[in-house]
C-alpha cells in the first residue's frame, strides 16, 4: 500500500527526506529535486550545478546521470519507487536506471536517464524533476546476518562514483552529433566533387588524344 500525504509526513519527522522542503510534498508522493551533480556521458567529469550555474542541457540522444537533491534514508519496513515527472517525460527524458528503492536504502539517489526526443532538455538545479513514492513493506522482514552485515559496510551514497560513470560507457554518438558529422560531410563532397570531376575529365582528354 503506498502511503498518503500524512504518513510520509509521519516518516519524514524521523530523518526519511534530508534537504526536506514542504512544498514539494504532494498527496501520496514527493516531488526530489535536482541535485548538483549532473553527468552527461563523454565528459571527462561530472558538471557541478550551483544557484549562480543553475542550468544543464542534454541534446537529443545523450545518456546522463542525474542526481537528486534530498538525501534518502528508507526504514527497513518501507520501500520506495522512482519516476521522472510527466514535464520531462513529456519532452522525451525516460529513465533507464532502476525504479525503485530498497530498503535501508541510505544517502542521495542516482537517475540515469536518456533524451530520446527531437530537441535538447535543460534542466535545472533544485527544481522538482523526479517523483518518488512510498510504500509499507509487509510480511518477515527480517535480515539474515549476511545482509544486516552488508547493511552495517554500505557506504552512504553522496553523489556520482567512479563505477557509475563506467557503467554509461563512453562517448555516446547523439543526433546533434550525427548531424554536425553529416553537415561536414556534405561541405567535403560540395568542395572536392568538382576539383575530382575536372581532374577526370582532364586525365580523360589527355588519354583520349
Amino acid at each position: 500500500m503506498f502511503l498518503a500525504r500524512t504518513e510520509i509526513a509521519k516518516l519524514v519527522d524521523k530523518g526519511l527526506i534530508l534537504n526536506y522542503e514542504e512544498k514539494c510534498l504532494r498527496q501520496s508522493s514527493y516531488d526530489l529535486r535536482l541535485g548538483k551533480e549532473v553527468y552527461l556521458v563523454g565528459k571527462d567529469a561530472p558538471q557541478m550545478l550551483s544557484n549562480s550555474s543553475p542550468y544543464v542541457s542534454i541534446p537529443p540522444g545523450q545518456f546522463a546521470m542525474l542526481t537528486c537533491f534530498e538525501e534518502i534514508q528508507i526504514p527497513r519496513d518501507h520501500m520506495a519507487f522512482i519516476a521522472l515527472r510527466s514535464t520531462f517525460k513529456f519532452q522525451g527524458l525516460v529513465n533507464i536506471s532502476g525504479f525503485h528503492v530498497d530498503p535501508t536504502h541510505e544517502g542521495t539517489l542516482l537517475f540515469a536517464v536518456q533524451n530520446v526526443g527531437p530537441s535538447d532538455i535543460r534542466l535545472k538545479f533544485q527544481e522538482p524533476t523526479f517523483t518518488i513514492f512510498f510504500a509499507e513493506v509487509k510480511g518477515d522482514i527480517q535480515a539474515s546476518r549476511s545482509d544486516e552485515k552488508q547493511t552495517r559496510l554500505k557506504p552512504r551514497l553522496k553523489g556520482i562514483r567512479l563505477e557509475d560513470v563506467q557503467v554509461l560507457g563512453g562517448s555516446s554518438i547523439t543526433i546533434a552529433r550525427l548531424q554536425k558529422e553529416i553537415e561536414q560531410l556534405r561541405f567535403i563532397i560540395f568542395v572536392y566533387t568538382p576539383l575530382v570531376v575536372a581532374i577526370l575529365a582532364a586525365l580523360i582528354k589527355l588519354f583520349w588524344h
